[in-house]
């Protein structure tokens, strides 16, 4: 049976079938991480100014103050260095109408679901004490799921607007974020969204001991990355007892109530794993993972009450090239074995469970490869003829197996 692996001095995070130069890399990345009991910053500036989000192609920074100075805390934070972006034209400032208003800074948006929860929903966290009389404002419009997050935080939405030309108001709150991606974590963001989730489900009793798997097989192959044998996954963890879910075919409340109901989670990293802020209870989440992955995850689940459990179970297979997709892009094979293995282990599935027939088709893998490669050269002309030559070799090697 696999064995979990430790990194120093944390018990709640598990690691399965990561060597042990691994595990000592994640330690070291756990060490500049941190869990933040103190409220992060919050300023109130007089004749502040914001804009749009972006503007000539390029992202714009936040907040500025009455002398058109970059206020910190609006400014995007990652790691350990706050990260400003494009400045607006020194006129859009000078000349910005003026908001007799007070305003709320809610940060830039996002269409992207995890980024929105961990950059622009975390700054959210002081509206409760501070938010009553202001206009809540955002640089760039949001979607529909981010409109629904917004509304289980009473008297958020009603009152948001999002910055279509430079504005000047009489004082404006710009709280820190609440979350700074693979940095820290404050306390505060954590009860924000469970704050959240009372707006949806009580307190809940016992949760149910079915297990929730949380598909990635029905985003779309061209855009986002693919879990080559997925769909046989979801097939054999049904018959396992599973309730098989696509996020994305949910509303986020419905999304929310799931990870209320359920005591084990099992997700392919990706942003639906973020979800298990909004867990009013104690959950435990499966993520299957390769061996290298964003240090937000062990953030995330560290706010939350529960044991994670990470299994190195997503390859990239040998396929006749060298060539790699773009990040994010390029399709994964799960390996079956490692993940029974560890289902079994932790109780999920029955001990004599075995896959009808494996999950990864070497031939699948490559053909999935090729139309996300072809996909690819056209959105990015001067990579094509590196991507064609590449498509050439995995086809020839396609022809080979056949």
């Amino acid at each position: 049976m696999p064995k979990s692996a430790f990194i120093e001095d944390q018990q709640r995070l598990h690691f399965y079938f990561f060597d042990k130069p691994q595990i000592r890399r994640w330690g070291r990345i756990w060490k500049d991480l941190s869990i933040v009991a103190k409220k992060p910053e919050l300023l109130d500036v007089e004749r502040a100014v914001t804009t749009r989000g972006s503007g000539d192609g390029t992202r714009i920074s936040g907040v500025y103050d009455r002398d058109n100075k970059l206020v910190g805390p609006s400014v995007r934070t990652r790691g350990k260095e706050r990260r400003p972006d494009g400045e607006p034209g020194h006129d859009e400032l000078k000349h910005a109408p003026d908001d007799r208003r007070d305003a709320y800074y809610l940060g830039p948006g996002s269409s992207h679901y995890g980024h929105f929860i961990l950059e622009t929903l975390c700054r959210a966290w002081a509206w409760r004490e501070h938010g009553a009389n202001r206009v809540a404002v955002l640089q760039t419009a949001v979607p529909r799921f981010a409109r629904d997050l917004y509304a289980l935080i009473p008297g958020l939405l009603v009152r948001l607007e999002v910055i279509s030309t430079p504005t000047r108001f009489h004082r404006m709150l710009v709280p820190g974020p609440g979350f700074v991606l693979a940095r820290t974590a404050h306390v505060e963001f954590k009860q924000l969204c469970e704050r959240m989730a009372e707006q949806i489900v009580a307190r809940p009793g016992p949760l149910t001991e079915q297990p929730l798997y949380l598909s990635r097989a029905g985003l779309n192959a061209e855009n986002r990355r693919t879990l080559e044998g997925e769909m046989r996954l979801e097939v054999f963890l049904e018959g396992e007892g599973f309730l098989v879910v696509r996020p994305e075919t949910l509303p986020v409340t419905e999304q929310i109530a799931l990870i209320n109901r359920h005591k084990w989670i099992l997700s392919p990293v990706g942003s639906a794993c973020h979800t298990r802020l909004f867990a009013l209870e104690e959950t435990n989440l499966v993520t299957i993972t390769p061996a290298q992955f964003n240090p937000n995850y062990l953030l995330c689940d560290y706010l939350c009450e529960g044991g994670s459990h990470y299994i190195n179970a997503l390859v990239k297979p040998d396929i006749g090239t060298n060539v790699r997709l773009a990040r994010f892009f390029e399709p994964v094979a799960l390996d079956g074995d490692r993940l029974l293995g560890v289902l079994k282990q932790l109780g999920l599935v029955r001990a004599s469970s075995q896959f009808g027939r494996s999950l990864f088709d070497l031939s699948e893998y490559k053909l999935r490869w090729i139309a996300i490669a072809r996909h690819q050269a056209k959105r990015r002309p001067q990579e094509e003829p590196i991507l064609l030559k590449a498509i050439e070799e995995v086809t020839a090697s396609l022809e080979t197996v056949r």
